[in-house]
């Protein structure tokens, strides 16, 4: 009898659960940016890319079309246009001071006209915090036998209501195909350290996503990520 209430109590807790992501998903402002794109578009999964450039301050950028869609590259956006900087350049996005927000950063290192993605080399920065410093897409990817890359960084509450993301080439130029800042449920903030006393406010930590493994599970699209969009 215990043990068929502790299933029912699972079960309910889980269906409650999956009915705070679904809400939450709604109605949570998020931003999809495919960059160097004049009027948007919708990748493979369905999903809306904006364009960048309302985002964008100064006029020192290029947009271009990749010339060459590698085939891993199942969807065109965000990666076969770009936006190259040849000097210092900044995205401002609003955000809310007490949530965080996954910064996702897509890089496709392909040939641009006459930019050679072997000399770009370029740092990033999210208000004051060095995300990227002296950063070769082309080498990451040629290291990691892939075409492209994303970076996505879980940034704790900034005491800014404005995201600023700064992009500083360190040689030629510095290069984008697609920014997504999404904002983060609350619960994780939650995580607590198991087998010692000492905790960590996991809240006020900025960290980088290295892996994510759907254990004993099939692959789940962004689209069915209960608004999260992660891969």
């Amino acid at each position: 009898m215990h043990t068929n209430k502790h299933i029912l109590f699972f079960l309910i807790c889980i269906s409650f659960l999956l009915n705070t992501l679904h809400v939450w998903g709604a109605q949570s402002d998020s931003l999809v940016l495919s960059c160097g794109l004049a009027d948007g578009g919708t990748d493979m999964y369905g999903r809306k890319w904006a364009p960048d450039s309302k985002y964008l301050n100064g006029s020192n950028s290029i947009t271009i079309r990749a010339g060459f869609q590698d085939p891993s590259l199942l969807s065109e956006i965000p990666y076969m246009t770009a936006r190259i900087f040849t000097s210092e350049a900044t995205y401002k996005f609003q955000v809310k001071t007490d949530k965080r927000y996954w910064l996702r950063l897509h890089f496709y290192p392909s040939a641009y006209g006459n930019f050679n993605p072997a000399d770009s080399y370029f740092s990033v920065t999210v208000n004051g915090l060095t995300l990227l410093k002296n950063f070769s897409a082309s080498i990451t990817c040629q290291a990691l036998s892939q075409a492209y890359i994303v970076r996505e960084y879980s940034l704790a509450p900034l005491d800014s209501k404005t995201l600023t993301v700064i992009f500083k080439p360190s040689s030629s130029f510095a290069f984008v195909n697609g920014i997504e800042v999404i904002e983060m449920p609350d619960f994780f903030d939650s995580a607590k350290m198991v087998g010692t006393s000492d905790q960590i406010d996991v809240k006020g930590v900025h960290s980088q996503t290295m892996y994510r493994l759907n254990v004993a599970g099939q692959f789940i699209p962004p689209t069915n990520d209960s608004g999260l969009t992660r891969t």
